[in-house]
């Protein structure tokens, strides 16, 4: 046991976790370790297991794991620390130290499919980081469930001569069931460079070239994240004119992040044979043109359109997937950069149909 406790002790030292966060992982183990205890028929490999728990417990509760110091990213440098924020963040507090640079996952907004981590880089003292174009040159994490993308963006940096850079992780879901993402995942980040670009070499092919800051893995092992569910969920079946034919507004979610609506109607079947291929990459233009707008309490009306700041996503179905009839439908998912306070909603507009939301 003593041999399996230091080498417990020499991995959490790589992991630097807040006072929050080392009550919450403590607790989380603690609940484990008493339903697995009032189980049946417990098996050896459980109480090596149980055996492994105590000894983390042990180690979280007599401090072996550093405290984070980097203040909530994504609530300090994007997002501001408003109701909407608090509607749809959570506490992430995990950091890794390699060769003396340490990466912290601070905090996370998020919804059913939409998720956003903040990142800090802290290099060691006397390093100045003022270069362009930072970049880690690799990210492993399996978050998203099914479809969807992610990136990386770098965060305009508020003070170019100190230690510390900022980033911003986004990930989309094409999920519409609410299980976009796997929120318990490895997370993994891979050498950090800087004036990354690709150029041609001798023989005509193109290469990575870039500058290394650190050539050092951060391994986060698994992330557990976790952030409220304030989305206003409405099924109105109001109906609507879209795409030139009647169908019905079936479901209506609106999140700090994002607009969801789902129409449907047997007008809307083999609608591809009317509807013009003018979507902005070249396909049937079936959810990019229909207007959405939210209405606040103080009268604002916040446009949730593409050329408004907003994302367009969503899908459809035209009647027919794999050979088999099916009912008609299309999806708008409009992913705001802004974050949008639920409560003080009081109407969303799809196609000019009013639906109140309070």
């Amino acid at each position: 046991m003593q041999e399996n406790f230091e080498g417990y002790r020499e991995e959490l030292d790589q992991v630097k976790l807040t006072e929050e966060s080392k009550r919450a992982l403590v607790r989380s183990l603690q609940n484990w370790k008493e339903s697995e205890m009032r189980k049946n028929g417990r098996k050896p490999v459980r109480i090596r297991r149980m055996a492994a728990v105590a000894a983390v417990i042990c180690l979280l509760t007599t401090g072996a794991v550093a405290a984070v110091t980097a203040s909530p990213t994504l609530r300090d440098r994007i997002f501001s620390d408003s109701a909407a924020y608090e509607q749809s963040s959570g506490f992430v507090g995990r950091a890794v130290e390699r060769e003396g640079w340490t990466v912290t996952i601070t905090d996370c907004v998020g919804d059913d499919r939409n998720l956003y981590l903040g990142i800090e880089v802290e290099a060691p003292e006397g390093v100045v980081l003022d270069a362009d174009g930072y970049r880690f040159l690799d990210t492993s994490d399996d978050l998203i469930q099914g479809g969807g993308s992610g990136g990386m963006q770098r965060i305009p940096d508020d003070d170019p001569t100190d230690n510390k850079i900022q980033f911003i992780q986004r990930y989309y879901s094409s999920s519409f069931d609410g299980d976009g993402f796997d929120l318990q995942s490895k997370f993994v980040l891979k050498k950090l460079v800087h004036d990354w670009r690709w150029e041609q070499d001798g023989n005509g092919k193109m290469v990575q070239v870039y500058t290394e800051d650190c050539g050092a893995t951060w391994d986060f092992g698994y992330l557990d994240i976790s952030y409220p569910d304030s989305a206003i969920r409405l099924t109105p079946n109001a109906p609507v004119t879209t795409l030139d034919v009647e169908a019905v507004i079936s479901s209506v979610e609106v999140s700090p992040l994002s607009v969801l609506v789902r129409i449907e109607g047997e007008a809307l079947r083999y609608h591809h044979d009317w509807v013009p291929k003018n979507a902005p990459d070249g396909w049937y233009g079936c959810i990019e043109y229909q207007e959405v707008f939210l209405y606040t309490e103080d009268g604002r009306c916040i446009p949730v359109n593409d050329q408004d700041g907003a994302s367009i996503g969503g899908g459809c179905s035209a009647g027919s997937h794999a050979g088999e009839e099916e009912e008609p439908y299309i999806v708008l998912d409009r992913s705001l950069d802004e974050l949008v306070d639920v409560d003080s909603l009081t109407a969303v507009s799809v196609c000019g149909v009013m639906i109140p939301l309070k």
